[in-house]
């Protein structure tokens, strides 16, 4: 090859490897990661995904982490617009008891239910952290429900770094790290109060599927990781956007306006008949009896393997009912425990007219539980997202809760799972339910 010729060549492949490295650049830089993820989640019209909150951290703060198990939902209700609604268990720290939880939160209100009070609480998003639940403080993702997720951070930011690709529930995902300003370590500890966070982008379909809040300061050293799985693009049902609402709940709204003060009453003319045991009265009205065993709801619900069953069709038989949910903390650890229990029953006496049900709620994956359940060799049978109603119904408004009606569709027992109950101990008041109705 003559000098001119192998000169032009030489050229030729400098420019185009110079070419390549712009592009290839230009691909990966990380703050249009970043906005390509802000446009994705625009375009999706929504998501459901398991959802989990981890830490890690310096050994004189570890155990006092909060983590979370949740379903995660993201879409657009009807009236409430965009939403991002949790509903699962929170531990506030390593050693205290799983609270259960139903947030819904909106750039206009946030929601959610109180079971101890009977309450559901509705607040503009600015409420104090001291009104919030404890799981709000938490919600790393809160990010994707502005008008332009990541604008703020990017806008603040003293760097923003790409990071090799990692696999994420086994999702392969850019990781964009973002440097924000020192001054930000020396807040007080919780979401906003770290120095480094690291988002993890699907590199197929751009959405997140984790974030890590990383807080150095010094000798404190923690990090807070929110992580989706099983993340299914959908759009979700109004139901599946709100929080759960039992009739039974009073609303405590302060985003409504005030409403006017109503006008003084009137005078009353001198009540002249003759007094009576008032204090009686109110007594036997505001506490009316009821029986022991009530009879149960008129139900309705299809399983997995497309039998109806109602309350009608039940009778006769002895009906176990387990509500639960597979994102639920203490469902977990019963669950295996139910089962165990059904396989009891049903080997002790195959004719014992005993039917055993699992009602799971909220279930972002009905086909990997249904597929599980079907190599288990269950001796109970499973429902999957039957009708909240039910739940309603049956006032389990803590899961799990399980049920059991007698031969004549009557609660013989109702017990949820509590901080003063061990999973055994709800397995134990069922069996003890179960046998006093055969005999």
């Amino acid at each position: 090859m003559n000098t001119p010729l192998r000169i032009l060549t030489i050229a030729a492949v400098l420019l185009t490897a110079l070419f390549t490295t712009e592009t290839h650049a230009q691909e990966e830089n990380p703050v249009q990661i970043l906005q390509e993820s802000a446009a994705a989640l625009k375009a999706t019209p929504g998501f459901s995904a398991k959802v989990e909150l981890s830490g890690d951290g310096s050994a004189m703060i570890l155990n006092t982490l909060p983590s979370l198990n949740a379903q995660f939902t993201m879409g657009t209700h009807s009236e409430l617009g965009k939403v991002l609604h949790l509903i699962g268990e929170f531990v506030q720290k390593e050693g205290a008891p799983p609270e259960s939880f139903d947030i819904v939160y909106t750039p206009s209100k946030l929601i959610w239910t109180d079971h101890a009070k009977q309450t559901i609480n509705i607040r503009p998003p600015s409420v104090s952290a001291r009104q919030k639940p404890a799981p709000f403080k938490y919600l790393m993702f809160a990010e994707l429900l502005k008008e332009n997720p990541f604008e703020s951070e990017l806008a603040k930011a003293d760097s923003v770094d790409l990071e090799p690709n990692q696999s994420i529930a086994g999702t392969d995902c850019r990781v964009v790290l973002i440097t924000r300003p020192s001054s930000a370590g020396s807040k007080r500890s919780g979401v906003g109060a770290h120095n480094l966070e690291r988002w993890y982008i699907g590199a197929d379909d751009n959405l997140p599927r984790r974030v890590e809040h990383i807080t150095d300061a010094g000798m404190i050293k923690a990090t807070l990781i929110m992580e989706l799985s099983n993340l299914t693009i959908k759009k979700p049902e109004d139901s599946e956007l709100d929080v759960f609402r039992p009739d039974s709940y009073k609303v405590s709204d302060t985003t409504k306006a005030r409403a006017q003060t109503p006008p003084k009453a009137t005078a009353q003319a001198p009540n002249t008949t003759a007094p009576t045991n008032r204090s009686t009265e109110t007594k036997q009205n505001t506490r009316p009896t009821t029986p022991s065993n009530p009879q149960a709801p008129n139900f309705s619900f299809t399983d997995t393997s497309s039998t109806t069953v109602t309350r009608a069709s039940q009778a006769g038989r002895i009906t176990v009912l387990y509500f639960y949910g597979s994102w639920s903390i203490p469902s977990k650890q019963t669950t295996p425990l139910f089962a165990e229990l059904a396989r009891e029953i049903q080997a002790t006496d195959p004719t014992t007219p005993v039917d055993f049900y699992a009602l799971a709620f909220r279930e972002s994956d009905p086909q990997t539980l249904t597929d599980n359940h079907n190599n288990s060799s269950a001796a109970h049978a499973l429902a999957i997202n039957p009708s909240p109603t039910m739940a309603a119904q049956f006032k389990a408004r803590v899961f799990p809760t399980i049920i059991v009606l007698d031969e004549r569709s009557r609660i013989i027992a109702s017990n949820s799972f509590s901080k003063d109950t061990t999973h055994q101990d709800l397995i134990d008041q069922t069996r003890a339910a179960i046998n006093e109705a055969i005999n």
